[in-house]
């Protein structure tokens, strides 16, 4: 692998300690580092070296030089001199670094010729120098070098894995810099591995091809179809090499035909390499069923397929087509791409019906390769809906609304029209793209009502469908939430197609998380989960909402285990994963009280979103990136995501559109101070108690107390009992709101400990008021109370009293902005409003001027 010395050592603290101590520690002779290409053996060996082993002498085996008697050392030794004193002159070469126990660096030690390495492990076992070893594992059962002294103790062995996930984000940002996006972050983890010299040659690669976008600061995947270049290819092929020659042409097999039989292994005479690459850990062996050889998909697979010969991927093709085996979904997708790439045996209808596969998948590049050379003239209705929902999945939505204005027109049931038509108008929601308009549908309703249904599935009546776009494009609904108890009817119905069953079931779980009934919301979802048959947007929307719900749920981990759940590795996917996952580990670094992490997810969010053109999930990833940035007291992104809010277009499709308005207009009453965003917040709350929005009305009232204090604890009790069994937002308010209301000390200490984490804000007003504190106290409190106006006393945010605490203790802004994990500017603009809030000029008044805001408390 190639010496990278241009990058800073991420998550090896652990592994640098080890080998320091192995080379002070006079019982051992030094260090066996083990790992695979591009671990970083050789940075690690050459920074303990740097940090105070200066007496350093570098061997470096080479495969070129392995069947060469002292090879290792033919830099520093004439290897064509007399050979009988050749093994004195290695010796004395070492020697001559002029210390009698120098430390031997020795790199790609098991490229070590024989000779060399039984002189240096005499060396070690003597005590007569200290050792640093870097070995690559080997793939079969062979024996390590220097195995024997790690046996025995007088070797340390240090074993080096892939990067830890957070150490991974880390080397990334660093490298980067700025923020980067989870869609980013997936893709060069699948790359790379998360090998740190594997992602310093992808992060070199996306450089020169220009695969990652700086947009507002945040690095996006651009989500194109792989296209290594032979550097990067170059990669693939040194990994590669250390297989035998039966070995890769077995990997090569598996990986084209994507499963290949025990017994059409065995008929090839590789079935003894096919089990060493199992026990490699490069393939697995499939149990159920007929026992295969099936592929693991990684970073080496897909350049693979595109670098193996035609006339021998020909070859491979045609032996396997000969036998006549039944093969998994997968398999089959893989070989039709097989066979049109090596020119192989494939007709038009089974690339279709490899395509559908991927798409069902989540292999989204793959079914368009596949589908390349078939005429769109040549595919069904539901061929062309299938092909227009990739195009829309994969940014691409001119081109797929294209088609779906060729399916309308082929349309040969109802199912098909209104599968179109919800996915039309999630997409255009402006509703007037060229290609298709509502009279389109209502025309092509008018043929089937003339002619009938061309097969014997014809779907619901079209009397019905006719009520049912109606019912989806219906104006004056503010939220298709509302539209949910109308909807919720349809689906019980078998004739209504999967994909709006789908759609109509996570209307119905927004709606009850908005009426506080979580529990419900997650019934909904888990219903409608079996009807997942594609992996797009819809399905990204499903796992979203899940997400939120299993959070309302206080099923922190579970949420985490669904966001970590790999679908697919398209880069497409990759992108339009991107925007959602950020959303919801925004609320996830919430709960974990990293504030720093979740307000960089929720600019990222809104990014990868916008660029992906994921409209509908915009609303909420704007006013959710703009309340976390008024958190961190950065007024300026703040006012840009409200600009970018208010542009949007109107319309009724955006998810969780009103608990979107509650986070925007608190971040505004914040920011402005201005009576329109109190009096927007009011009519809020008052239009969600006369609809039981519970979880809304919940979420206002605490945003109120979080951030001016204000608080009517009669009316959040009253709400804390009527949602006592809704979603966690209730069951707080049914703990504070009686605190609150009887100024209860223990009771708000043990509301401020509840959430002390998650939000740290509420929790220091709830110890202030235990305190004897005042907050704005009414009971009409967000009617009545001025914006932003406290009983007497200076009001400072929590980000303000902490940034005050550290000027106390003498930090810097600098020092300030690294230990909060924001920039410098940000820490300037707090201290700025806090100066003018405590009406003071200097850094020298603070500590003063808090002591005297906290006797006022």
């Amino acid at each position: 692998m190639t010496k990278f010395v241009d990058a800073a050592i991420f998550g090896r603290a652990a592994e640098l300690v080890a080998i320091e101590n192995a080379l002070r520690d006079p019982a051992r002779a030094g260090v066996v580092i083990e790992g695979d290409m591009g671990m970083g053996k050789t940075t690690l060996a050459a920074e303990v070296c740097r940090r105070g082993h200066s007496r350093t002498y570098w061997v470096r085996g080479d495969r070129v030089l392995r069947n060469v008697p002292y090879g290792a050392f033919g830099l520093h030794a004439d290897l064509n001199e007399d050979p009988a004193n050749l093994l004195v002159r290695a010796v004395s070469a070492i020697r001559g670094a002029g210390d009698p126990k120098v430390v031997i660096v020795v790199d790609d030690a098991h490229d070590l010729d024989e000779h060399s390495l039984n002189m240096l492990w005499q060396l070690a076992n003597d005590g007569d120098i200290k050792l640093v070893a870097a070995v690559r594992p080997p793939v079969d059962d062979s024996v390590r070098p220097f195995s024997d002294l790690v046996a025995d103790r007088v070797l340390e062995h240090v074993s080096l894995e892939s990067l830890q996930p957070t150490d991974f984000s880390a080397m990334v940002e660093n490298r980067l810099g700025g923020i980067v996006s989870s869609g980013a972050l997936d893709f060069i983890a699948f790359q790379s591995g998360r090998v740190p010299g594997k992602i310093i040659e992808l992060l070199r690669y996306t450089s020169r091809q220009q695969r990652l976008i700086d947009r507002r600061g945040v690095w996006l995947l651009d989500g194109f179809d792989i296209g290594l270049d032979d550097r990067a290819r170059d990669v693939t092929r040194i990994h590669l090499s250390r297989f035998s020659e039966q070995q890769r042409q077995a990997l090569e097999f598996v990986v084209l035909a994507g499963e290949v039989e025990v017994g059409i292994m065995l008929a090839a005479g590789l079935g003894e390499a096919a089990d060493l690459l199992v026990s490699a850990g490069e393939i697995v062996l499939v149990q159920s069923g007929p026992r295969s050889y099936a592929a693991i998909e990684n970073h080496l697979t897909e350049t693979i397929r595109t670098t193996v010969p035609v006339g021998r991927s020909r070859k491979m093709f045609d032996f396997v087509e000969a036998y006549d085996t039944p093969v998994s979904e997968r398999a089959r997708m893989l070989r039709v791409e097989w066979g049109l790439n090596c020119g192989g045996k494939v007709t038009g209808q089974d690339s279709i019906d490899a395509a559908r596969i991927a798409v069902r998948l989540g292999e989204w590049h793959r079914a368009l390769r596949i589908l390349q050379g078939v005429p769109t003239d040549d595919m069904a209705a539901h061929e062309l809906f299938d092909l227009g929902q990739l195009y829309c999945d994969v940014n691409r939505t001119p081109i797929g609304l294209d088609v779906f204005a060729q399916a309308v027109e082929k349309a040969c049931c109802t199912s098909v029209l209104l599968e179109v038509f919800a996915v039309w108008w999630f997409r255009d929601l402006h509703l007037d793209s060229p290609p298709l308009t509502v009279s389109d549908f209502r025309t092509a309703l008018s043929r089937l009502e003339r002619s009938g249904p061309g097969h014997d599935d014809a779907g619901i009546a079209v009397e019905h469908a006719h009520e049912f776009i109606e019912v989806l494009r219906a104006d004056q609904r503010e939220s298709l939430s509302d539209a949910a108890p109308d909807l919720v009817a349809w689906a019980a119905d078998i004739r209504v197609p999967d994909g709006l069953r789908l759609c109509i079931g996570i209307a119905e779980a927004i709606r009850e998380l908005e009426l506080g009934r979580s529990s419900a919301a997650l019934k909904a979802l888990e219903s409608v989960e079996e009807l997942k048959r594609n992996v797009g947007t819809v399905s990204l929307l499903h796992g979203m909402l899940k997400v939120r719900v299993l959070m309302q749920e206080d099923q922190a981990d579970d949420a985490r285990v669904v966001l970590d759940d790999t679908i697919s590795h398209d880069l497409a996917y990759f992108a339009a994963h991107s925007g959602p996952a950020d959303l919801m580990w925004t609320r996830l670094h919430i709960e974990d009280g990293d504030l720093a992490a979740a307000t960089r997810c929720s600019f990222a969010a809104v990014e990868a979103l916008t660029y992906w053109n994921q409209t509908p999930f915009l609303a909420l990833a704007l006013a959710e990136a703009e309340h976390m940035a008024v958190l961190a007291g950065d007024v300026g992104a703040a006012d840009d995501f409200d600009a970018r809010y208010i542009a949007l277009p109107a319309s009724n499709a955006y998810i969780e559109s009103r608990r979107a308005q509650v986070l925007r207009l608190s971040a505004r009453a914040k920011v402005t101070g201005e009576k329109c965003y109190f009096d927007s917040l009011r009519e809020l709350l008052a239009a969600a108690e006369d609809s039981d929005a519970l979880q809304i009305a919940a979420m206002i009232r605490i945003e109120v107390f979080r951030h001016f204090g204000e608080y009517d604890g009669e009316a959040m009790s009253r709400l804390g009992e009527v949602g006592a069994d809704a979603g966690r937002d209730c069951r707080l308010l049914a703990q504070l709101g009686p605190a609150l209301r009887d100024r209860d000390k223990a009771s708000l200490e043990t509301a401020a400990d509840a959430v002390a984490v998650r939000m740290p804000d509420v929790a220091e007003r709830c110890r202030s008021i235990a305190n004897g504190g005042e907050a704005v106290h009414s009971s009409t409190a967000i009617t009545n109370s001025e914006p932003g106006h406290t009983a007497g006393r200076v009001s400072l945010t929590g980000r303000e009293r902490q940034i005050s605490r550290l000027i106390v203790d003498g930090m810097s802004n600098a020092e300030i902005a690294d230990e909060l994990g924001v920039a410098v500017r940000t820490v300037e603009g707090h201290t700025y409003r806090m100066y003018r809030k405590l009406s003071i000029s200097s850094r020298d008044q603070v500590a003063e001027a808090i002591g005297g805001t906290r006797s006022n408390l």
